[in-house]
């Protein structure tokens, strides 16, 4: 578990290293994007945002798993730093779309890139097993992933 806490530090590590040192970024967006320390589920909102030309709120708010009230924070700094904007519905004033700026869509393209290149890396490891290995360690996994700490020490007091 504690490899796996490092490997998240590593990725977003190397994509705040691409994002900052990137060429195709101006000096200026590079200092901002340092700046921002935008963390991982900032940038899987841009993710999501950017798959589409324009994405309604509500829509975005049933893709991601942490609560609308986070979400409204992220999407505001987010605007804020202008790598989302908003998009108001002629029919509703209170809802809106959201769309990536060009420099959220390239912070976007970046992260889902090097989420790639870690699929592949993670495939290429996992060719060294067999599929009955596979399995057993499959079936460890979804037994840790049941154990509810609170569950467990609630039981005792």
């Amino acid at each position: 578990m504690r490899a796996f806490s490092a490997q998240r530090a590593t990725f977003q590590r190397i994509l705040a290293n691409r994002l900052t040192t990137n060429q195709n970024l101006s000096p200026t967006v590079q200092q901002q994007l340092k700046k921002a320390n935008l963390n991982h589920s900032q940038i899987e909102i841009l993710s999501l945002v950017s798959q589409e030309s324009e994405l309604a709120y509500k829509a975005l708010t049933d893709k991601v798993s942490f609560s609308q009230g986070m979400l409204s924070r992220y999407v505001a700094r987010l605007v804020k730093l202008q790598l989302l904007e908003k998009v108001p519905l002629v029919d509703n004033k209170k809802a809106y779309n959201l769309k990536a700026t060009d420099t959220g869509r390239f912070v976007a393209k970046a992260h889902d890139t090097l989420h790639q290149e870690e699929d592949a890396q993670l495939a290429a490891a996992l060719t060294q097993f067999s599929p009955r290995e596979l399995h057993t360690t499959l079936k460890v996994l979804e037994a840790l992933a049941d154990v509810n700490l609170e569950n467990e020490s609630a039981n005792e007091i």
